[in-house]
């Protein structure tokens, strides 16, 4: 604007009126000079002369008006034209951005720069609308704030002081808004001080609008006064409205490319399911399988689509699969679902889960359907598993708490039958029935130790065991029971690792393992295979027990003979199932290896299929390093002795068996009926008492808690605890507080006379020694 002004003292047409009215003065001038020559003596000039000399005059006078106002429409055309120009090469510069443009914060300060750079403006800024509850505009783009003004705006499109200014009216209205001097404008009150500090004269702010809603404004700065034409406005509001449509596609595209990669991302996961997925249409066209579809059915996914859901009926047990779904499909179901058992390619069995349902469209409209298929053999596995070991667990809880009071009542018939055995003549008749009676009572001793060895409760001193020796050792054993039929093959990897375990109990666990095999066998023989070999078990590891990771030794007893089918294998641990005939087992022999196996943190598995046989996988931790322990040789125990005992037992027949038996040792007994009152007999005379023997559960007071109290009185007096859970009690859990207690032995009912009699000469001898 400043250049157009210092142009006007230059033109042609500012000449031309100069030269006008000095041509229109010399005019004047020579008219009057005669006349006032001609009457140079006189007082007046005659009428007709002024008259002359007034019209030339008005003349130029009315000349330079004319003049001078079509010079003033020349200079506001050339104005506007600039202002215009200026807009459209502003307009020109922004649509380049706008076709340039792949973000929006980007295409915004584009924007503002061209503005700014081209159209020759102060400032230039965009403010989107937030929609919280204060409604504040936000800068987000600008280009010429040199001097920081937009950090300290605080505006709002609210209806409130602060949104009634020109930008905030723009935003809660749609219209542009524009103010020609902001010295004097009302709406720029909050803002003006701050404005005309860096130079504002106008201002202009255009709404962005995207389908009636706001995003924002666009608001641009002059440094002059009436800076805004009316075409000038015009092309910035067509910029504004491009602005806006190229905001709202960059948003749209943003959001468009969020959901592509939200499809991918669910086709991948779909694609790498484990379960299997198949669309097909109402015409039962399947239009779609997921590649778990082969993993679990066999058919593979680029031969069915575009086939009828028959296909599915392909092969053994398809064909109710089939009609299940097809059923469901023509009934019009919406959801629903069934399970099936299908044959695979290598003739195995296994089990799917499918749910069926309808997709509709935006119309409510049925024409496509889907069904999820789930592999479900393995879950159904570890059911039956489950349900095995909640149902071995009431067992073993049954069991445990049957064991005690059978143990007590074995132990007052062991001891009875032994006094009686020693009272009767060797060639008594007597003698032969109390044989007899001894014999079933170890025999009833022996049951209750494996029943507790399948309840888990069998634990024992373990030491660095190599299987492979204690496999060799009872299949010599075992050589002469078995028929000759039956082939034994024995296949054993070199370097095998060792367990830590019970020696005894592994040898049962062989032992009846192989028993069972050559049993199903025993009517067409055939081969017998055992394996021991290393392995290293992985969460990801298939048909293997729930075992934590790490190195196992795995026993393999496979034999061909009659085979098992599920209901079976589902109760072959249980005690006393069995498929043998009267009088040919107790059942027991499974449990207990079942039990034996668990309580060596490890695990059994067992397949078979009728007819096929059955292969059992027992898997043991193995250890790293080993350990040789010294072997202690046990020392024979005098029968004889002297002392004071004093025996505890709540049962009444175990206190009268047992008092005659340390008396006719040669001890002196006394008894009590609980812990309450041996303690009262005990601290009646505390040096009285040389011994004590006592039971661990009884009413009031248990052994443990009877010994410490005993301790508290005299810290050198030995106790030895009897406890009715045999091999139950768990020594390694017990031996700590037992000792605190002042323990000095645990004895496990029944025992016999020969097994007292050791016990109470090591309690007593110095030093432990028998």
């Amino acid at each position: 604007m400043k250049q157009i002004n210092s142009e006007r003292k230059l033109t042609p047409l500012n000449i031309s009126i100069v030269y006008a009215v000095v041509g229109v003065l010399w005019g004047a001038a020579s008219c009057l000079f005669p006349a006032v020559l001609a009457h140079k003596n006189s007082m007046y000039l005659s009428v007709e002369t002024l008259n002359h000399a007034f019209f030339i005059l008005a003349t130029a006078a009315l000349l330079y008006l004319l003049i001078s106002r079509s010079e003033g429409d020349v200079v506001r055309g050339r104005e506007s034209l600039f202002r215009v120009n200026r807009a459209l090469k502003t307009f020109s510069g922004c649509n380049q951005a706008l076709v340039r443009a792949t973000e929006e914060l980007q295409l915004m300060k584009d924007v503002c720069r061209t503005i700014v750079e081209t159209g020759g403006y102060r400032l230039a800024w965009v403010g989107m609308a937030e929609h919280d509850d204060w409604k504040t505009v936000r800068p987000v783009a600008q280009w010429g704030d040199r001097g920081g003004y937009l950090t300290k705006l605080d505006m709002s499109w609210a209806d409130i002081d602060r949104g009634r200014g020109p930008t905030g009216t723009a935003i809660r209205t749609g219209t542009t808004r524009i103010v020609q001097n902001i010295r004097y404008d009302a709406s720029w009150a909050l803002w003006r001080e701050e404005a005309l500090k860096h130079g504002f004269a106008a201002s202009i702010s255009l709404p962005l609008v995207n389908e009636g809603h706001p995003l924002g404004a666009l608001v641009i700065f002059a440094g002059e006064k009436r800076a805004f034409g009316k075409q000038e406005v015009k092309l910035l509001e067509q910029l504004a409205d491009d602005l806006s449509f190229g905001i709202a596609t960059l948003r749209m595209n943003v959001e468009r490319k969020k959901a592509e990669q939200e499809i991918m991302l669910l086709a991948s996961v779909i694609e790498q399911s484990k379960e299997g997925l198949i669309l097909f249409d109402s015409d039962g066209t399947i239009q779609y399988v997921n590649p778990a579809i082969e993993t679990i059915t066999g058919h593979d996914a680029q031969c069915v689509v575009g086939r009828n859901v028959a296909v599915l009926g392909d092969g053994d047990g398809g064909v109710e699969l089939y009609r299940s779904v097809w059923d469901d499909l023509t009934k019009g179901e919406r959801r629903s679902g069934g399970h099936f058992i299908q044959k695979g390619k290598e003739g195995e069995c296994y089990e799917i889960d499918i749910t069926f349902w309808s997709i509709s469209d935006t119309d409510g409209e049925v024409k496509n359907h889907a069904a999820l298929v789930r592999d479900v053999t393995h879950e159904l596995q570890l059911e039956r598993q489950l349900r095995q070991a909640q149902r071995m667990e009431a067992i073993a809880t049954l069991a445990g708490g049957i064991a005690h009071d059978f143990n007590n009542n074995l132990a007052s018939i062991i001891t009875c039958t032994e006094m009686a055995r020693d009272d009767v003549p060797p060639e008594s008749p007597l003698r032969e029935l109390l044989d007899v009676v001894l014999k079933s009572s170890y025999r009833g001793r022996k049951l209750v130790k494996q029943i507790l060895t399948f309840c888990c409760k069998g634990e024992q001193e373990r030491q660095p065991v190599q299987v492979e020796s204690i496999m060799n050792e009872c299949l010599n054993l075992m050589r002469p029971s078995i028929p000759s039929s039956i082939t034994v093959h024995a296949h054993l990897e070199p370097d095998l690792g060792m367990i830590m375990a019970d020696p005894t109990q592994i040898h049962q666990i062989i032992m009846n393992l192989v028993t069972n095999a050559s049993h199903a066998m025993r009517l067409k023989g055939g081969p017998l295979e055992l394996a021991l070999e290393n392995v290293a078990l992985d969460a990801d590891s298939l048909g293997t027990p729930d075992l934590p990771p790490g190195p196992y030794l795995k026993l393999t007893v496979k034999d061909s003979g009659h085979g098992m089918d599920q209901k079976t294998m589902e109760q072959i641990f249980d005690p006393f199932f069995t498929t043998k005939g009267h009088n040919e087992g107790t059942g027991l022999g499974l449990s207990v290896v079942h039990g034996i196996v668990r309580n060596h943190g490890g695990g059994i598995t067992v397949s078979s299929r009728p007819g096929l046989g059955a292969t059992f996988e027992v898997f043991l931790p193995r250890i790293a390093t080993v350990q040789k322990d010294a072997l202690l040789q046990p020392e024979a125990a005098s029968m004889m002795g002297t002392g004071r005992i004093l025996f505890v037992d709540d049962e009444e027949d175990v206190v009268f068996a047992g008092k005659k038996m340390l008396e006719r040792l040669g001890y002196q007994v006394v008894t009590g009926r609980d812990g309450m009152e041996a303690l009262e007999i005990f601290r009646a005379d505390p040096g009285a008492v040389d011994l004590v023997i006592t039971d661990q559960t009884m009413p009031r007071m248990t052994g443990i808690e009877l010994s410490r109290e005993l301790s508290a009185v005299r810290s050198d007096l030995p106790v030895i605890l009897c406890t009715g859970l045999g091999s139950g009690v768990d020594r390694t859990a017990q031996r700590e507080e037992a000792e605190q207690a002042g323990v000095r032995e645990v004895a496990f009912k029944p025992l016999d006379r020969e097994e007292m009699t050791a016990m109470i000469r090591r309690v007593l001898s110095p030093a432990g020694e028998a």
